[in-house]
């Protein structure tokens, strides 16, 4: 007997059919911006899932898009230093019982190379939350991880959109023999080109439908 889809599932298929119907309308850019937010709190749908999908339907405005979710992932990012600097005072006498004398000497290296650091771990796919919270308990200023989470969003994101216009005229020259790691990227390219194409090729299947019952 078939097993129901989980609440989590149906939330995922809703939000999925939802991005796929309005993403070629601009004002699903800010809304799904601000829903982002969120993802610095709860593990919910990665912004970079939102940045694909609205790049590829959206190309005219690809720029817009990565300046919007890079700035919405800032936002985050300051929000939860914000909260989590309050604690800071606990973390100072948390870090002595756990460490010792050398609790002092932790927490000083995390203030002084905490905000560059935060540059290299916002470049990964999702928020990065426990850096987030470990930099703004040493003492770093929620402004500071707030800006550097910018710039590696702000290269993420810059990458995708880079895939996204140019990958597309450059896989079919790169087919052939090759080292081994030539034809590893090779593969991991057309996958990622194909995957481009089925989210447009989805979404004008899914407006195709939704068109004749919006006429009746």
């Amino acid at each position: 007997m078939p097993t129901s889809p989980s609440i989590l599932q149906r939330l995922f298929q809703g939000v999925e059919t939802a991005l796929l119907r309005h993403g070629t309308e601009p004002r699903t850019i800010l809304f799904l911006a601000l829903f982002s937010v969120l993802d610095g709190f709860l593990p919910m749908l990665p912004a970079e899932m939102f940045v694909l999908a609205l790049c590829i339907l959206q190309p005219q405005k690809g720029k817009r898009i990565v300046l919007v979710f890079a700035l919405a992932s800032a936002l985050s990012a300051f929000l939860l230093a914000l909260g989590m600097g309050t604690l800071t005072a606990s973390a100072d006498s948390l870090s002595q019982k756990l460490m010792g004398s050398q609790g002092p000497q932790v927490l000083a290296t995390l203030r002084d190379w905490g905000p560059v650091s935060m540059v290299f771990f916002s470049v990964f796919p999702d928020s990065p939350r426990s850096s987030i919270a470990l930099f703004a308990l040493s003492g770093v200023s929620a402004e500071s991880i707030g800006a550097m989470v910018f710039i590696g969003k702000l290269m993420l994101y810059a990458v995708l959109l880079f895939l996204i216009h140019h990958l597309p005229s450059r896989v079919g020259r790169w087919r052939g023999a090759g080292p081994f790691w030539v034809r590893w990227l090779q593969r991991r390219a057309s996958r990622f080109v194909a995957y481009c194409r089925r989210i447009r090729w989805r979404a004008w299947c899914l407006n195709q439908r939704m068109a004749p019952a919006q006429g009746s």
